[in-house]
């Protein structure tokens, strides 16, 4: 058996503490641990004990780590998931914090969705195609994307195309109206709308047929 012979803040950070045992520095341990397990001056602890209690800071490294990077920016379930292996965090750690941040909703890929597309829509403009892209290569289940991406009309898509293909041809130079088809088109697809959305916008726009674009794609 050890003894807890003093117990220390940590200068930088007053969230930790270090635990000397019989009059020697041991390890150092975050306060909701140190609550966890009552750690007390002269506490004695055996060898099983203290693996417990370290096996718990490290899990809580973990989610001290995983709740700092979401203060930064939201992150979906599979994108915290990868963050956390790079770092090198055991997997039973990962999960069980996983689950933890689950039940406290910090995480929540239904809500993260649901900015991810208002963002995407209000600030980047994209289309429905390449934020369904986008969201898929994220980790967000299918259900979930097809779900949020639904309140998304069809009207407002070709809408929001219809404002970004009339600022572009301001821009472009090229005279020919087939030039102009063609890189509208592949602007407006490179933006992620729907073949049947730039087809309606850039024939609305430049009052022409789509024979040629129809040949190229």
């Amino acid at each position: 058996m050890k003894k807890i012979t003093k117990i220390e803040y940590q200068k930088k950070n007053k969230d930790r503490f270090n635990i000397y045992l019989d009059d020697s520095y041991a390890f150092a341990v975050d306060m909701n641990v140190m609550i966890k397990y009552s750690l007390a001056k002269n506490m004695e602890l055996d060898d099983d004990f203290i693996s417990e209690i370290l096996t718990a800071e490290e899990e809580m490294n973990a989610y001290n780590y995983a709740v700092n990077l979401l203060s930064r920016a939201p992150k979906s379930e599979k994108e915290l998931k990868m963050k956390m292996q790079d770092k090198g965090y055991d997997v039973i750690f990962i999960e069980n914090v996983i689950k933890k941040l689950r039940e406290q909703r910090y995480i929540d890929d239904e809500r993260y969705s649901e900015m991810f597309i208002s963002s995407k829509i209000n600030t980047s403009k994209d289309g429905r195609r390449k934020i369904k892209e986008a969201l898929y290569n994220k980790g967000i289940n299918k259900e979930i994307i097809d779900e949020k991406l639904s309140s998304v009309s069809e009207e407002e898509e070709i809408e929001r195309a219809f404002l970004l293909a009339k600022k572009k041809l301001a821009s472009m130079k090229e005279e020919d109206t087939r030039k102009k088809t063609l890189k509208l088109s592949n602007y407006l697809i490179n933006k992620g709308f729907e073949y049947s959305t730039v087809k309606k916008v850039v024939s609305s726009l430049l009052k022409g047929d789509f024979d040629e674009f129809d040949q190229c794609y």
